[in-house]
């Protein structure tokens, strides 16, 4: 079995369509959608953690983390206040797309990107979630915005803040993120 698949195929009638944002106490659930992977192969997870004064930003999760460094005010913010991981009950309703901050608006129109969460600023700012490959890892992280141009996505690496102009965005097929 590839652990970076989805393994259930199954449908649980009191489990939602589409995707959801489970809490997270540690454990891996099942229907967890993996984000991409670690140094070493291993699947790695779309988080989020609340960030006082910040709001609530989608990060990486690797297994067994306690918490997580999300990306914010140019710097690797630690949190593990409100933890959430992305889980679907239907992988092939989620998917990849390249794009780069200035495409995003032509690559989601028409779409869906999925909402990460989002960040207070001068005002409340939806963030979408992207990955991108770093240093033999793929790593997930937030994507701001989608105005032409500055949809930049952050991530974090080496407890740093990281920006990248070009990384796939997280799409659904369904309306149910």
């Amino acid at each position: 079995m590839n652990p970076h698949k989805c393994d259930h195929h199954h449908h649980h009638p009191s489990v939602p369509e589409g995707c959801y944002w489970r809490d997270y106490t540690g454990e891996i659930p099942k229907d967890a959608f993996p984000g991409g992977h670690d140094s070493n192969g291993q699947p790695t997870y779309i988080g989020q953690a609340y960030l006082t004064n910040a709001g609530v930003v989608p990060a990486n999760l690797y297994r067994g983390q306690s918490g997580m460094y999300v990306a914010c005010n140019n710097k690797a913010n630690y949190s593990d206040i409100a933890m959430k991981i992305l889980c679907t009950s239907n992988c092939s309703s989620l998917s990849w797309e390249n794009t780069t901050a200035n495409e995003l608006h032509l690559t989601s129109a028409g779409k869906r990107a999925v909402i990460g969460g989002y960040q207070k600023g001068q005002k409340r700012l939806l963030l979408n979630i992207g990955r991108v490959h770093h240093h033999g890892e793929l790593l997930v992280g937030k994507v701001h915005g989608n105005v032409p141009g500055e949809a930049v996505m952050y991530f974090v690496a080496g407890h740093k803040e990281i920006a990248a102009e070009s990384y796939q965005v997280l799409i659904q097929s369904t309306n149910s993120c």
